[in-house]
């Protein structure tokens, strides 16, 4: 090949990248950790395809990139982290005060970041290509891609939650499928989908009441004619959802929906010495027990903190168990080794860790699903009940209720799944049907998002539903209309009939 047409060959490949190239302006809704592992992964892989960044966020970036820009909020908004217990089971479990919750959270995020000056500065003066928000507590964020008229494409860090299903005509019948609340996979009982078919619509219609306040807000801040909130949800080019049907039970998605799940996952990492010597020489393996960062050990009641101790103590098996350093139970077991942070997704990927214990935390599951360990979980609110009655139903896990947690169960339930090798197969099992798709979550990012790009919004991918009135979309007006008819027809008979009777 001869030095010119060598040239023109790189000259063409280098414009390509130019040309391509995407300004992208996204927003955090809260300052939650999992939330933010989702979305910095995505926009890591953007960032990795050459598109420009602008985020606003409370999490800073540790290494600068030059196409990656920041909106600093970390000293703005509060992050989401060690919550006392009273507010973890009386605000967070409860369905409705956790939805209210979540809605004053992101409006405050909103809030905060529309009256940010460099985030006006960016509105007023910068051109963008695509703006990336989460599917939270409100639609209040909606806005800023409606202000910039440009295809908007969003992340649900969970399953779909359930106060947006109908807003994108997504199929989400809960005769079967259940609630983002459930504390079971499927409704199977009478009583179940009675319960689910309650929650469905409580949740739904409680949403659409607080959430007013997005449209108020979003007309404070853009203007008086900005359209509905709801309007501008059902305009969303593309969902990306953290999760993957190979465990979450299969349910029908819209076209405009691409499941994401395991796209915050990392290549393994060796682990620092004295962890991979602590594993190695546990005889009978290593247990790894984590309740995240939004619970702290120390609040946990104290029947439930010394039961844990007791119980681990009872155990042959090595225990790493993340726990404050100020937890006031100091005398711990000699087999348990305790800090406040562990590399989470590289220990329960070791041979020799044999279970995992977790709250449920939708990043946690998908871990311990790819790591394909078995799992005992302990679940305290939100999704996690839900997330973990998965495990029980593949047969890769169970779970204790802490609100009737005894020391006996606990260990008892950890020696079942220990001795059982059949967890551990439906574990391995799961986590091959969960690596075996056709793409994998990073490159189904980057393509489905240059696909938006490509498409002026990719409209035509959304359900054909999204714009039908409700009474059409169950065709209660047929229904209606054929009462009508049929109910005519027998009047008109039986009237018949009663003349010629007489």
């Amino acid at each position: 090949m001869d030095t010119k047409c060598l040239f023109w060959i790189l000259f063409g490949l280098a414009t390509t990248n130019t040309i391509n190239a995407a300004k992208i302006l996204a927003i955090t809704p809260i300052a939650g950790a999992s939330h933010w592992n989702v979305m910095s992964s995505i926009l890591e892989v953007l960032l990795n395809r050459g598109h420009s960044i602008t985020v606003v966020t409370p999490f800073l970036r540790k290494i600068p990139h030059e196409n990656y820009t920041e909106i600093d909020m970390s000293k703005l908004i509060p992050f989401a982290i060690a919550s006392p217990w009273e507010t973890v089971v009386g605000v967070y479990k409860p369905p409705v005060k956790c939805l209210q919750f979540l809605n004053d959270v992101q409006l405050n995020t909103c809030r905060t970041a529309f009256d940010h000056p460099d985030l006006q500065r960016v509105l007023h003066t910068g051109h963008y290509d695509l703006v990336i928000t989460e599917l939270l507590g409100s639609r209040c964020d909606l806005y800023l891609a409606s202000h910039l008229s440009v295809p908007h494409v969003a992340i649900v860090s969970s399953q779909m939650l359930t106060w947006y299903q109908d807003s994108f005509d997504n199929p989400s019948n809960p005769s079967y499928i259940t609630t983002l609340n459930s504390p079971y996979p499927k409704p199977e009982t009478f009583v179940q989908r009675l319960w689910n078919l309650i929650d469905y619509v409580t949740v739904c219609v409680y949403f659409k009441h607080i959430d007013t306040a997005a449209t108020v807000m979003g007309r404070k801040y853009f203007g008086d004619n900005r359209p509905h909130a709801e309007d501008l949800l059902r305009n969303v080019s593309m969902v990306f959802l953290n999760t993957h049907s190979n465990f979450d039970l299969s349910k029908p998605l819209a076209t405009n929906f691409k499941e994401i799940g395991g796209i915050h996952l990392k290549p393994p990492n060796p682990l620092p010495t004295d962890l991979e010597e602590f594993i190695n020489n546990s005889e009978h393996g290593v247990i790894y027990f984590s309740l995240g960062s939004v619970v702290r050990m120390k609040d946990l009641p104290i029947s439930i903190q010394f039961g844990l101790k007791e119980g681990f103590g009872e155990l042959p098996q090595k225990v790493l168990w993340k726990l404050e350093s100020d937890w006031p139970i100091i005398d711990l077991p000699e087999n348990v080794m305790s800090r406040k942070w562990f590399p989470q997704y590289d220990i329960i990927r070791h041979p020799n860790v044999k279970l995992f214990i977790t709250h449920g935390g939708n990043s946690g599951v998908i871990e311990a699903t790819s790591a394909g360990i078995p799992v005992l979980g302990f679940p305290i609110f939100f999704d996690q009940p839900r997330n973990l009655e998965l495990f029980e139903h593949w047969g890769s896990g169970l779970f204790v209720d802490f609100n009737n947690f005894t020391k006996e169960d606990f260990v008892y339930k950890i020696k079942r799944i220990l001795n059982d090798q059949r967890f551990k197969e439906n574990a391995v099992k799961l986590s091959r049907r969960f690596h075996d798709r056709p793409l994998n979550p990073k490159d189904t990012v980057a393509y489905w998002t240059e696909y938006v790009l490509r498409h002026n919004g990719a409209h035509h991918l959304k359900s054909q539903a999204i714009n039908t009135k409700w009474y059409q979309y169950f065709s209660l007006d047929l229904f209606f209309i054929a009462f009508v008819i049929i109910t005519s027809v027998l009047y008109f008979f039986y009237n018949v009939i009663s003349i010629v009777l007489k």
